[in-house]
């Protein structure tokens, strides 16, 4: 991807403007890092994430301590998933649907491994979310995305593309953590990689 190349405008993404820091940004001007902490979106910079029409928002809420165990609210405010890590076995949290279907597990020990129902087998989270200098590349189906940051954003783009178009990104806002996915993403079937990768983005664990 050309280095002045900005996503958004490819993807028709709504453009944060330049007055004052990007959402995220430390006090040195640095941009957010995409594999430590999740940056917040401050109140002044939350109107900043303002989803596109068609886009679908998923927010991950009712934390009880942790991401960890959370429940994921569809763009109706519904119910749609709940991660849920139990107190007896806490080296591993399982992503549940609406119906209490296991669609995810993480197992963090010994060797922090995951498998995403009909997505990925299972393998090792660093291998599934593989670092490089300026992101991290995700396997769904043998295709190959990636995440990076974007304007204090966490973005999700598919690396072959000769002209890539932001797919997903995610953002911490107070109290939540949102998941914006495009239509494109969601016929694809990158809704729950996407939900998984949000988990293991800001859930405080090494995944490397």
């Amino acid at each position: 991807m050309a280095g002045n190349m900005n996503p958004f405008l490819a993807g028709g993404w709504c453009q944060p403007g330049d007055e004052e820091s990007q959402p995220g940004e430390n006090e040195s001007g640095s941009p957010p890092s995409i594999f430590g902490a999740l940056p917040s979106l401050s109140s002044s910079k939350s109107l900043l994430w303002s989803a596109q029409p068609d886009n679908a928002t998923f927010s991950f809420t009712s934390f009880n301590s942790t991401i960890l165990n959370c429940t994921v609210l569809s763009p109706q405010k519904h119910v749609a998933y709940r991660i849920v890590t139990e107190p007896s076995a806490p080296s591993y949290t399982i992503l549940k649907d609406n119906d209490s279907r296991n669609v995810a597990m993480v197992q963090w020990q010994p060797n922090s491994t995951l498998e995403i129902r009909g997505a990925a087998p299972s393998q090792r989270i660093k291998d599934w979310l593989s670092l490089s200098s300026d992101k991290r590349k995700m396997w769904v189906r043998g295709v190959p995305y990636s995440w990076t940051t974007v304007d204090g954003f966490i973005c999700l783009y598919k690396s072959s593309s000769s002209a890539p178009r932001i797919l997903a990104r995610i953002a911490r806002a107070r109290s939540v953590v949102l998941l914006e996915c495009t239509q494109e993403a969601l016929l694809t079937s990158l809704l729950e990689p996407c939900l998984v990768a949000t988990i293991l983005f800001v859930c405080g664990h090494n995944i490397d």
